[in-house]
């Protein structure tokens, strides 16, 4: 791992956490580097793993994937940003989702348990997950309000106003399916506003 890596995990880190260099390091010694081809998975769906990870560069999605092989995209991630698969751990189920990279992705991965772990050794990292959590949970939320409150349409607007450098890395056809839409309707709400 690059002392780069190391930093930039760190100074994330630190936006909730005033942590400690010792349990920086007890933290830093749960991950491990990996790079992803664009399409390669991290978590497939149905697999039983659950994970903390830590996104260097790149792009992943998460995504639901239908009995009849639909993939529908819930959540796309980018760098400097931490997120998790844990359904295994706090529901007991297999994850229903998978997460793919949509670029060449790095990340620094680590099992969620062993993360989970350190929770009882220090306050900061239990901060640090407490905070992942709230994050994931307030997405959910807002996302789960804009479908049954805004228009495709709305949506549309509101991901390429908040998200203006993603939003032109997320190729058409993912982002129709994470506003839930159809990619003819996407392209015509793009042709309306353009």
């Amino acid at each position: 791992m690059k002392k780069s890596q190391i930093q930039q995990f760190l100074n994330f880190v630190k936006l909730d956490s005033n942590i400690e260099q010792e349990e920086f390091m007890m933290l830093l010694k749960l991950f491990e580097l990996r790079t992803y081809k664009n399409k390669s998975h991290i978590i497939d769906p149905t697999e039983e793993k659950s994970s903390v990870f830590f996104i260097l560069s790149g792009l992943i999605r998460y995504y639901y994937l239908a009995e009849d092989g639909k993939e529908w995209n819930k959540a796309f991630i980018s760098e400097d940003m931490m997120c998790t698969s844990f359904s295994k751990d706090f529901l007991g189920l297999v994850s229903p989702y998978g997460i793919q990279a949509i670029e060449e992705t790095t990340i620094l991965i680590a099992e969620f348990s062993k993360f989970q772990l350190l929770y009882e050794k220090s306050p900061r990292i239990e901060r640090l997950g407490r905070k992942l959590i709230e994050r994931i949970l307030i997405s959910k939320m807002k996302r789960e309000r804009s479908f049954l409150q805004d228009s495709a349409k709305t949506r549309y607007v509101d991901f390429s106003k908040n998200n203006p450098k993603l939003f032109q890395r997320i190729p058409q056809y993912h982002l129709a399916s994470y506003l839930g839409i159809t990619e003819a309707s996407l392209s015509r709400i793009s042709n309306e506003l353009n």
